[in-house]
């Protein structure tokens, strides 16, 4: 497995049905598997500002939540198992893992 926290492009109707990844546009053949986790609240910009450091954001969310598809996709005759993911709420997605 091979971990990113590349932005990416993401078609998303319900569940994710094609991303773009280094511009590649992949399609979602198959959901693996969803789930949610709590994001890192110790590296928000809230904290950051509190402990005195340079901060460019608005503040954001302490306790977001961030959901995380696996699926399988691909183009043509190359397909792989990746990892999206998200802010709840938002539509910053990135690619977070690769599977071989």
């Amino acid at each position: 497995m091979r971990m990113y926290e590349d932005p990416i492009c993401v078609l998303f109707d319900g569940r994710p049905r094609q991303f773009i990844w280094r511009d590649r546009l992949l399609l979602v053949k198959k959901v693996e598997s969803r789930w949610s986790r709590a994001t890192a609240w110790w590296e928000s910009e809230r904290v950051r500002a509190a402990r005195g450091e340079e901060s460019a954001g608005s503040g954001g969310e302490l306790a977001a939540e961030r959901e995380v598809w696996r699926v399988e996709a691909g183009n043509g005759c190359h397909r792989g198992v990746y990892e999206l993911a998200r802010t709840v709420g938002d539509e910053d997605w990135v690619l977070q893992a690769v599977f071989d």
